[in-house]
């Protein structure tokens, strides 16, 4: 009897989907997607987040007029923001909430302390 209802558990409908092997698929496919895009956005945040505070706090700078500062700072929040938006997507899906919370977070301390740099000096 009870082998019967373990039997009986394991069979699956022929008439609906396998619905728990589409979700992993698609959930697989979306975190690729994020983790292509996470990388295409995070190498020019970096690069320009790196270009604005090299300005602010070099001892030789050869920026003299602080464009780079300027526009390092403003390029750099427009790809954080970006990077804020497709970072969690890298997650898996049960824990994307908590990733935006972290990654709206972290894009505000970072995005305050490039435009104190950016003003202080």
């Amino acid at each position: 009897m009870l082998a019967r209802l373990c039997a009986a558990e394991q069979t699956r409908s022929m008439t609906q989907p396998p619905t728990q092997a589409r979700a992993s698929t698609s959930d697989l496919v979306v975190r690729i997607v994020g983790a292509v895009l996470t990388l295409f956005f995070a190498v020019p945040f970096l690069l320009f987040a790196w270009v604005a505070l090299r300005s602010r706090f070099s001892w030789t700078s050869g920026d003299v007029h602080g464009y780079g500062m300027i526009f390092g700072t403003l390029i750099a929040l427009v790809a954080g923001l970006l990077v804020m938006l497709v970072a969690p997507l890298v997650l898996p899906s049960r824990l994307r909430a908590k990733g935006y919370l972290i990654s709206a977070l972290g894009y505000v301390v970072v995005g305050v302390g490039l435009v104190a740099a950016w003003f202080t000096a």
